[in-house]
């Protein structure tokens, strides 16, 4: 179902259902995702629809969080001055945009799982983030793709002791996803100290996979920084 579509499109996927349609610049989009319908009118006569995965963190509302908590079916522990690649599901949120030479538009970002939430850190300090749990994985994992995505992560400690690691935390404003039939990331954990890491991303393309539209870059929020520091342990 991802990808870029002409302006008169129908699009079905387990139990999804994208549909743009109409004559001349007025158009109805329909979408229907497990229970939940949304209809509008749209007016349009030039540019694309791009079907993507976004940055998961809009629904049901982008105030509440702006970072993803996955933690571990099983704890990590790390020796000294290691490096090593292991592989985590994420939760798959979908956007649907009109793109054309001068504009992305976004008009609808749906999801097939369902939002959690957890603190991390302090109570008077921390950030609410995202949950979504996950297995560890040592090759890239079969997923189901209107629902979750795969999250590559190389891992480096620079401490000088062991570390054991229970979660893992990333900033959307940070992310970078790309896709083919599946949601892609690749990031990295970066060890600093017994209770301290920071978490950046690739944003290399990764061969036959497609940028997906960076929601912040087209809200026009600018990126400050390119990495989140966790404070907080990683347990």
């Amino acid at each position: 179902m991802f990808g870029k579509y002409d302006l008169s499109t129908n699009l079905k996927e387990q139990d999804v259902e994208i549909v743009l349609e109409g004559r001349g610049k007025r158009k109805r989009y329909y979408r229907k995702a497990g229970g939940e319908e949304v209809e509008k009118v749209i007016y349009a006569d030039s540019g694309n629809l791009v079907v993507c995965p976004v940055e998961p963190v809009n629904i049901p509302d982008t105030t509440i969080s702006e970072h993803l908590l996955i933690e571990f079916d099983k704890p990590i522990v790390v020796e000294p001055e290691t490096k090593g690649t292991f592989y985590l599901k994420f939760p798959v949120e979908v956007g649907v945009f009109l793109v054309d030479k001068k504009d992305v538009e976004e008009i609808d970002i749906f999801t097939k799982t369902k939002p959690k939430y957890t603190l991390y850190g302090p109570p008077e300090s921390g950030v609410v983030c995202k949950w979504w749990r996950s297995e560890i994985y040592s090759e890239k994992p079969e997923v189901e793709k209107l629902y979750e995505g795969i999250v590559r992560v190389d891992i480096t400690n620079s401490y000088y002791e062991w570390t054991e690691m229970k979660k893992i935390v990333f900033r959307a404003f940070d992310m970078k996803i790309f896709y083919d039939e599946y949601a892609y990331m690749h990031a990295y954990l970066k060890i600093l100290k017994k209770a301290m890491g920071e978490t950046t991303f690739n944003s290399r393309k990764p061969k036959n996979m497609q940028e997906s539209i960076d929601i912040y870059l087209a809200k026009g929020i600018k990126k400050l920084e390119k990495k989140f520091v966790m404070e907080w342990r990683f347990k």
